[in-house]
């Protein structure tokens, strides 16, 4: 019977998961910024975007790595709040209907020789 979950612990997990997650996605995203930059996307996007009257359109890699990092980041803290926002209105939840039965099985493995598998 699941009763009550602990919110630190969820606070915890939720924490590393997130930053972990995080630290991914920046990684992930720096290296797709090289690509681009590298086939020279960054630079067609750049003269796309002149071409509809834009007189100075130019992506500022710095710039826009610092603003995805600070949103990240809030997004960990935002992420990680809801987690433990979950877990706390599940407890009251589960305070009302007396919380959540789970029945796990072990089932036993028997091993036989493979002259006894062979006679069946």
């Amino acid at each position: 019977m699941i009763r009550d979950i602990d919110p630190w612990s969820v606070f915890k997990v939720g924490l590393v998961f997130h930053f972990v997650a995080y630290l991914i996605m920046l990684v992930a995203l720096v290296l797709l910024w090289s690509v681009a930059s590298a086939t020279g996307t960054i630079d067609n996007i750049q003269q796309f975007m002149k071409s509809f009257g834009w007189e100075s359109f130019e992506f500022n890699g710095g710039q826009l790595f610092v603003n995805v990092m600070i949103l990240g980041l809030l997004g960990v803290v935002l992420a990680t709040a809801l987690w433990v926002l979950a877990a706390t209105i599940f407890n009251l939840i589960t305070d009302l209907v007396g919380g959540i039965r789970v029945t796990v099985l072990e089932e036993e493995v028997v091993v036989g020789s493979v002259e006894s598998q062979g006679k069946r």
